[in-house]
């Protein structure tokens, strides 16, 4: 017996509960965004959680970050009766890549860190890219105390991506060797915050296909 395609299992839930069709495709874009998303190196038991943080990295609006994370709750137990797929062209990266290991400068905790991040000049594109950020949060309204501090975050990541490739599997080394250094569950959940904000900010630094 041939397991379910997850998609098609997904979308004859959502028609039977009643929704109407263009709910029905923005849901199934974002379960496809995710199976999209997953990679083959990545372990089998956390492939699918790995996928939806790729996905909520590439999102800078946080309404639509939590509403991801909605749709990746409701179609996980389709992937998961479907017999956990990946995608044919998953895996593409190559697997000397996966494990990623940034190690950050010498310091003497979090607050020097901090220190030597804002005293180290930007280059421009890492400058463009954080005033895009601070234009968005400036729209959104945010406290100047709050832009300050979200400012002093994304400088301390771009200190550990200083002269790394720009691409998401070092974005998220880098987080992981900043994280434990937040040591409360409030600034850890602030710090990851900033980070899936800037992301598609940070997206910007890689070249363009035209450029050498």
């Amino acid at each position: 017996m041939s397991l379910p395609n997850p998609l098609s299992a997904y979308e004859t839930a959502l028609i039977r509960r009643g929704y109407a069709p263009d709910a029905v495709k923005r849901r199934l874009r974002v379960a496809g965004h995710i199976l999209a998303a997953m990679v083959r190196d990545d372990p089998p038991q956390h492939r699918y959680r790995e996928a939806v943080e790729r996905l909520l990295m590439s999102l800078g609006d946080p309404a639509r970050r939590a509403w991801c994370q909605k749709i990746a709750r409701e179609f996980y137990p389709f992937y998961v009766d479907a017999g956990c797929p990946l995608p044919s062209g998953a895996g593409t990266q190559p697997a000397q890549a996966v494990s990623v290991s940034i190690e950050l400068p010498p310091n003497s905790g979090l607050d020097d860190l901090i220190q030597q991040a804002m005293d180290r000049k930007l280059v421009p594109a890492e400058t463009k890219a954080l005033k895009a950020y601070v234009h968005e949060l400036k729209q959104m309204r945010r406290p100047r105390q709050d832009i300050d501090h979200r400012q002093a975050i994304v400088r301390l990541l771009l200190l550990a991506l200083h002269g790394l490739p720009h691409d998401g599997r070092h974005y998220r080394a880098a987080i992981e060797s900043l994280l434990p250094l937040f040591s409360h569950n409030e600034t850890r959940a602030y710090f990851l915050g900033v980070v899936r904000e800037f992301h598609p900010h940070y997206l910007s630094l890689a070249p363009k296909p035209s450029e050498p």
